[in-house]
């Protein structure tokens, strides 16, 4: 009998000093302001993913075909004038919508600045506004234009 109130002794003590290190402050976990879904402006380069993994990593992407997927690899963001360094590098693909057309199919490896949602855990970003750099970015391969979808006929 002395073994189980021990066994559950270690056991309540266990639980209760893991509650207790959650609430504290040292060990708590701060959530980045970027963690939530917040009206940003971010700066980046309109990448192709699958030149950018053919390129890097020798993927077997058909952009010649199939046409670019662009998304935004960032280079600096800020909310509400507060700067996020921790989404230096972030790649946010576009959500489809009006307003991301353009960029979604065209600006091919220029830097641009969008305004609109971030969308954090999703890695997301619904644009509103978008404005090409002066100076674009060199693209690493000629621009190709996006092949039209046959849609099935009923």
């Amino acid at each position: 009998m002395k073994r189980g109130t021990l066994t559950a002794s270690l056991v309540a003590l266990a639980i209760a000093g893991y509650a207790l290190a959650q609430e504290h402050p040292a060990t708590a976990k701060k959530q980045p302001a970027s963690a939530n879904v917040a009206e940003s402006t971010v700066m980046g380069e309109n990448i192709c993913l699958g030149c950018t993994l053919q390129h890097q990593k020798g993927a077997a992407a058909q952009c010649a075909k199939y046409g670019h997927r662009h998304a935004l690899k960032v280079t600096s963001a800020s909310t509400a004038g507060e700067e996020h360094p921790e989404m230096e590098g972030w790649v946010l693909h576009y959500l489809d919508t009006d307003d991301a057309q353009s960029v979604i199919k065209e600006h091919h490896g220029e830097t641009l600045t969008v305004k609109g949602k971030v969308y954090a855990e999703e890695r997301v970003l619904e644009v509103a506004e978008v404005e090409a750099s002066a100076t674009p970015a060199q693209p690493e391969h000629p621009k190709t234009e996006h092949p039209k979808t046959e849609h099935p006929k009923k």
